[in-house]
């Protein structure tokens, strides 16, 4: 994890017991990166959610495996998003039930989200909503890249996603995303 940098990678033993300390380490990231709380509390919950889901079903039928978890700060202009993908191994499960609200949560707390699985495992890909850049002495923000040209979200992914089908949606049909305008303002109590 470095938040100078804006890099945060972990792999873990798909264990429930793991997901304690992945969240410690994901959460530590953020606030090294100065995340506003709302905004940090959904990340954490989203990228817990779909490791969560990685744990439990990626390797119901065979040898539990890893998950890994590569996460990366854009600054674009004047906000700032994270782009985090969580990876595993194992099988993609048709849903069997309408059990859990996992990917629901993922959705509801991320700006876009991305499934991709296949024979190699599967990769969610998620986008935060958009954050305030930093501003410091001088004007330049704390995350800035260096001088060059700018980097995109989309343009984050290096390492190849698991073969198969794509699934992309940024909201839930048929759900009202959360009211964000009611939330305290920055640095104080409303």
């Amino acid at each position: 994890m470095t938040a100078a940098t804006g890099q945060y990678r972990i792999r873990f033993a798909a264990d429930p017991v793991q997901l304690i300390f992945f969240r410690a380490g994901l959460n530590a990231w953020l606030r090294g990166l100065r995340w506003p709380e709302p905004e940090r509390i959904d990340a954490v919950l989203a990228v817990s959610e779909a490791c969560t889901n990685a744990v439990e079903h990626a390797y119901r039928s065979a040898e539990p495996g890893d998950v890994e978890v590569i996460g990366r700060l854009v600054v674009d202009g004047s906000a700032r998003r994270i782009v985090v993908v969580v990876r595993d191994e194992g099988r993609w499960r048709t849903r069997a039930s309408e059990r859990g609200y996992g990917l629901r949560t993922v959705h509801e707390c991320m700006e876009k989200v991305r499934i991709r699985h296949g024979v190699d495992g599967t990769a969610v890909t998620m986008i935060s909503r958009p954050v305030p850049v930093l501003e410091v002495d001088g004007g330049r923000s704390p995350d800035a890249a260096p001088p060059g040209p700018p980097r995109s979200a989309g343009a984050l992914e290096r390492s190849p996603a698991p073969r198969g089908p794509d699934r992309t949606s940024g909201e839930i049909a048929g759900h009202e995303p959360r009211d964000r305008s009611r939330r305290s303002p920055p640095g104080g109590r409303s």
